[in-house]
């Protein structure tokens, strides 16, 4: 596949607006704090760019609506432990609470 293919398809695809990862909006991050008190948006935000940017580089991402919050925290600590993914704690948590709140929307 040539460059410009792949450029001609991922813009078709953003066009469509159909993005499996979900941008937080204020609202999640209301509904969020019901089970993270402390939730922002910003720590939301930094949660989806965290998963696309470090968890999109090496498999194809799951939208946070494929799994339950607790399976979330269990992938996440797997890749982290089985998987020798270098996350601090609390990029961990960004990316758990970003696909926990974006998935239960």
């Amino acid at each position: 596949m040539t460059r410009l293919t792949l450029l001609l398809l991922v813009a078709a695809f953003t066009a469509c607006g159909a993005s499996p990862i979900p941008r937080p909006t204020q609202a999640d991050a209301s509904r969020g704090t019901a089970r993270f008190p402390d939730l922002t948006l910003t720590e939301l935000s930094q949660g989806r760019t965290l998963y696309v940017s470090r968890c999109g580089s090496c498999h194809t991402l799951k939208p946070p609506a494929d799994l339950t919050a607790e399976r979330w925290e269990a992938e996440v600590g797997e890749m982290r432990e089985k998987n020798g993914v270098k996350l601090s704690d609390a990029e961990a948590q960004a990316i758990i609470r970003y696909l926990a709140v974006a998935g239960s929307g």
